[in-house]
């Protein structure tokens, strides 16, 4: 069985490298901006997918391969979006929902 190899130069790495510091420099000040907290949340989230993305693309090589197997790393995002819509009405939104035993 042949398999094909894809050589990542010195170059794809520092890239990778330097996209993934801005990402983390953008998270960081991120949190310390002072803009509502939801908005941050959103954007927090954001970068980090897009951190996710890279790192997929460039150490998993899935920028290689077929679409189809690309989409079956995306059932983990969509699985973990499903279960937080089930669960967050039950904390109305707010992370110190105490639940009172009686």
């Amino acid at each position: 069985m042949a398999h094909d190899t894809h050589a990542i130069s010195y170059k794809t790495y520092g890239l990778t490298w330097f996209w993934l510091l801005v990402l983390t420099g953008l998270a960081l000040g991120l949190g310390y901006a002072p803009i509502p907290e939801r908005i941050k949340a959103l954007l927090l989230v954001c970068t980090t997918l897009a951190k996710v993305l890279v790192i997929a693309a460039i150490f998993m090589h899935l920028r290689y391969e077929r679409i189809n197997l690309i989409l079956i790393t995306f059932t983990p995002l969509i699985l973990a979006i499903i279960f937080f819509s089930f669960t967050f009405p039950e904390t109305m939104g707010s992370a110190s929902h105490v639940i009172q035993v009686r």
